[in-house]
């Protein structure tokens, strides 16, 4: 009976430990099953590769936990946590899960932008061009661009200024026609319907010269477009011209321009002043009226020579002066005499 009895305990405590596995087990899996699913519907794979990056940002900009991070529009990870590291000065840490198998170089930049107009945030990733690469819990380069609505806070008070002024104008037009505006407004149109026909009169009457101004504007432009090489030759010539004046020492060549005329200005002064040979023979009357008495006595000389030739070529055989020489020795005495009468 003992042993029965014994057998039968051994029995239920066997039963009772297999039960307290079983309870472990699937307290055991349910666990996982939390795990799992949890990671599961927060966008997490459990059992692929992950590396986590960090980024320090000044101002987030929005930025919140399981906002999504993207490479050229491919989702590559997600935010797993935002984080206030410090007050004064302000900065916030956002840690990013990449669970794509990627090799980041230590240069890339975590570039926070808006998704679109109605709100929401992602986080790009900027590949750099380092042949590093970037370590699993490394901090990366990080910035916020600003949404494109900032300015429109701005704008509002502009904005209600000019609808504020559009609606005085229109109670203002509106009173205006309520009293003699109304004939006066088609009195307006009415005029500008006559202008419009009295337009379509003229252009119709010349129509011809119309067409030929037209056709003259053509021809200048045809003509112009040929002649744009020519003009762009002497546009690069004017250019080199100037480039030259630029290059050249204009201010020595002015210098000594100024010099010469001040030392030909000088020789003038002192020409002038009857100084040096030149002056004066330049300012003294004395030469020139011995010139001239000169002149004068050639010119008597001369025509006396041309009259009576044989005063002055006669031939001697016994070295005896003729009565001509004589006469020729006279007439230049003669002549000398008028000449110093003159002076």
């Amino acid at each position: 009976m003992k042993k029965d009895h014994t057998k039968k305990d051994n029995q239920d405590n066997s039963k009772k430990n297999v039960k307290k596995i079983k309870v472990a087990v699937f307290c055991i899996a349910a666990i996982l099953i939390f795990y799992l699913g949890t990671n599961f519907l927060k966008g997490i794979d459990v059992f692929g590769r992950k590396s986590y990056y960090y980024a320090v940002f000044n101002n987030a900009g929005g930025l919140q936990e399981s906002n999504p991070v993207s490479i050229n529009g491919y989702k590559v990870g997600k935010v797993t946590h935002v984080k206030l590291i410090s007050n004064n000065p302000i900065k916030i840490c956002a840690e990013i899960l990449i669970t794509e198998e990627l090799e980041v170089p230590i240069d890339s930049k975590f570039e926070v932008a808006p998704k679109d107009l109605l709100g929401g945030t992602v986080v790009n990733l900027i590949l750099g061009t380092s042949p590093t690469y970037a370590a699993s819990g490394d901090t990366l380069a990080c910035y916020v661009v600003p949404p494109v609505t900032n300015g429109l806070d701005d704008m509002k008070s502009k904005l209600n200024n000019i609808l504020a002024s559009v609606d005085t104008i229109g109670t203002s037009l509106k009173e205006v026609i309520k009293l003699d505006g109304a004939q006066d407004l088609q009195q307006i149109l009415s005029n500008i319907e006559q202008s419009t026909t009295h337009l379509n009169t003229i252009l119709a009457q010349n129509k011809f010269k119309v067409g030929e101004i037209v056709s003259n504007f053509e021809t200048f432009s045809q003509t112009l477009k040929k002649a744009t090489p020519e003009l762009k030759m002497l546009v690069d010539n004017f250019e080199l011209i100037s480039d030259t004046l630029a290059k050249a020492n204009v201010g020595n060549i002015l210098r000594n321009a100024d010099k010469a005329v001040s030392d030909i200005e000088a020789i003038v002064n002192k020409v002038n002043s009857g100084e040096g040979a030149m002056g004066k023979i330049l300012n003294n009357d004395t030469l020139y009226q011995n010139l001239d008495a000169t002149m004068c006595s050639l010119n008597a000389l001369l025509i006396d020579l041309k009259e009576n030739p044989k005063k002055y070529v006669n031939i001697t055989v016994f070295g005896k002066k003729d009565k001509s020489e004589k006469t020729a020795e006279k007439a230049l005495k003669e002549a000398q005499k008028a000449a110093k009468k003159r002076e």
